[in-house]
């Protein structure tokens, strides 16, 4: 009896060290078959005022980490482009991703308006010819709007100082994220019914656009390694609704 009581331990035990071992395997595969996604907060041009968040620091981060993808924020018809084009329409360290990095794919992520899609950026388009940025102008000239628009001004010196004054870690550590989301609701509860509502729906717009390419290169690079870039004020968007498509599953949102 002692004997058949010996083989049954030793039955179970060999079956509980297989079974580890199989959802160990189990557990390594699917860690494998993940995605980690990395969504970064960029500041341009505050990069080059910003001592404790500065281009290098960026590019030292992101070499460290190792991706196979850069998704930067370029228009995808845009960034196989000259240096001099992408130089007049983007941010430096979306563009320089593409020399600092010539070993990673670089993909391009941004949309700037239904008007623009498929064709090349015209000269002078921002100063003389973008309808969002003449509306901004308008706005930013309009006393009573400027009066009504003050609890905005107040949540924007916040996003600023954190912007000027923040680490990498820092302004991804969600406190930038939290007020941004803030700010941009009240924005569009002032502007709506109103002739500049057309600014909040843009904004929204590239949101979503932004967000729809990140899917896709997500979608069609599974087990890789990829960092977003984007700038500050699109990165809670893309962090929240990127986590809500995929509920967990398939990729791991990487925390800095």
């Amino acid at each position: 009896m002692k004997t058949k009581l010996i083989v049954v331990k030793a039955i179970l035990l060999l079956f509980f060290i297989s079974g580890n071992g199989q959802n160990e395997k189990s557990n390594k595969a699917a860690k494998a078959y993940k995605t980690e996604v990395f969504v970064i907060s960029t500041i341009h041009k505050a990069h080059t005022i910003n001592p404790n968040y500065t281009y290098d620091s960026l590019f030292t981060f992101i070499n460290k980490y190792n991706p196979d993808i850069i998704g930067v924020e370029i228009r995808p018809e845009d960034i196989d482009s000259s240096l001099e084009y992408l130089k007049s329409n983007y941010p430096y360290e979306m563009y320089t991703c593409i020399t600092q990095f010539p070993s990673k794919k670089v993909l391009g992520i941004d949309w700037l308006g239904n008007d623009l899609v498929g064709k090349p950026i015209p000269q002078d388009y921002w100063k003389e010819k973008s309808t969002i940025k003449k509306l901004q102008h308008k706005l930013n000239a309009d006393t009573v709007m400027r009066r009504k628009l003050s609890v905005t001004e107040i949540i924007q010196e916040e996003k600023n100082h954190l912007a000027l004054n923040s680490s990498l870690r820092e302004m991804n550590d969600g406190r930038y994220d939290l007020i941004n989301s803030i700010y941009y609701k009240q924005l569009e509860l002032l502007l709506k019914d109103t002739e500049y509502q057309p600014l909040t729906d843009f904004y929204k717009k590239r949101d979503e656009m932004i967000l729809q390419n990140c899917v896709e290169i997500i979608k069609g690079n599974k087990g890789k390694k990829i960092i977003f870039l984007v700038g500050a004020d699109h990165r809670d968007f893309i962090l929240k609704k990127i986590s809500e498509v995929y509920e967990g599953n398939l990729i791991e949102l990487t925390a800095i």
